[in-house]
């Protein structure tokens, strides 16, 4: 709760500067995002801020939510005593750098990124449930367009790698939506 605090504070304060490009270099993100967990597909969320330390490098820091729901189909109503249904969560924070290529024009960049934290997920049926939190990291990156001097799109596209239940999972996240950047283009 302390740090959704921050992160409101900052992002509030950091508007003031927003009337001119003598801002902070500092960018947010919010996107719709699919992936998977355990071959269940996800829809949900995805947020990240970057602060840019100079044209090439940034600190990132990425949350992420999905939730998913996979039906047995027949075999739920089939076999007695199989779930009908299996549900599974997926939350995801990791930090780390970003590099970034500008293009001259200023109205579209791409990134690339290399991000460290942890996952926790859920997964549960019939009643039962288990969950586990673990080490994660994600390579990815993604493209943004300006459309104006502070708005722009983002199609980002990342390869999360966890261990949950001591097994190691790749998972793959996609994501697009709106980014805004405090400094401008």
């Amino acid at each position: 709760m302390k740090l959704v605090a921050l992160l409101v504070s900052l992002f509030f304060s950091a508007a003031l500067f927003a009337q001119n490009n003598s801002g902070p270099d500092l960018d947010v993100y919010g996107a719709y995002a699919h992936g998977s967990n355990f071959g269940i597909g996800q829809s949900g969320w995805l947020g990240s801020a970057a602060y840019s330390f100079s044209d090439r490098l940034a600190a990132e820091a990425d949350l992420s939510g999905g939730y998913g729901s996979k039906s047995l189909g027949p075999l739920g109503v089939i076999i007695p005593g199989l779930p009908k249904t299996i549900h599974s969560h997926l939350h995801s924070f990791d930090v780390g750098p970003r590099v970034m290529f500008r293009n001259s024009s200023d109205k579209a960049d791409a990134f690339g990124h290399l991000l460290f934290g942890f996952s926790h997920t859920n997964v549960s049926a019939a009643g039962a449930s288990q969950s586990d939190t673990s080490f994660s990291w994600a390579l990815g990156g993604g493209a943004d367009y300006f459309f104006k001097s502070h708005l722009g799109a983002r199609v980002q596209l990342d390869w999360l790698r966890t261990n949950f239940f001591s097994q190691g999972d790749n998972h793959a996240r996609f994501a697009i939506g709106l980014v805004y950047s405090f400094r401008g283009r």
